[in-house]
């Protein structure tokens, strides 16, 4: 049964590792593609900074109340439990700031941050899900070592003194044997 287990738990740690390798994967090519669009709208920042001033842009921001709406919940892998992070965002999302003091720049920065959310999102449940399974991977090669150098040895180990004893009781009881016939046949 240990073997069995073992086995088990080897299964289930090179599935893990499968997934945690896409979800590094998959994280380090949302990180590029967030950093390629945060840059964008940095940029598109700046623009609009210098056109109107960066006490205009802070006092523009100070003033918008926009929040965003995430979805967190979760899902099994292999009994790990990794998070979700999903944007509801909405496809044509219009900035709440009043118009009159601020410009284009701005308002393509603002869609452009808008769009960085739903990468910041994907992000997330990358590297969440990443950090479970690899602590779930590192719990398991412990089992598995753990059975594999201590449990199935130390059972080994045992299996083979019970055997030991048994084979020393079965001489015994033939030993045993032979002298009562021997001595039957004597008393006859």
């Amino acid at each position: 049964m240990a073997e069995s287990g073992r086995e088990v738990l080897e299964r289930k740690r090179d599935i893990l590792l499968r997934e945690l390798r896409k979800n590094v994967y998959d994280a380090e090519k949302t990180r590029e593609e967030l950093v390629m669009a945060l840059t964008k709208a940095y940029q598109n920042l700046k623009r609009a900074s210098f056109a109107k001033g960066p006490d205009t842009i802070a006092n523009v921001a100070i003033g918008s109340s926009y929040e965003a709406d995430f979805l967190l919940d979760f899902r099994s892998i292999m009994g790990v439990t990794v998070p979700t992070v999903e944007f509801q965002g909405k496809l044509d999302v219009k900035p709440d700031y009043g118009f009159a003091s601020t410009n284009a720049e701005l308002d393509a920065a603002f869609r452009q941050f808008y769009g960085t959310l739903a990468l910041i999102a994907d992000l997330a449940r990358e590297e969440g899900a990443a950090f479970q399974i690899a602590n779930d991977v590192r719990r398991t090669q412990r089992r598995v070592n753990a059975l594999k150098y201590v449990l199935i040895p130390m059972y080994r180990n045992i299996t083979k003194q019970i055997e030991l004893v048994l084979e020393e009781r079965e001489r015994e009881e033939f030993v045993r044997t032979k002298r009562i016939k021997r001595m039957i046949k004597e008393h006859e």
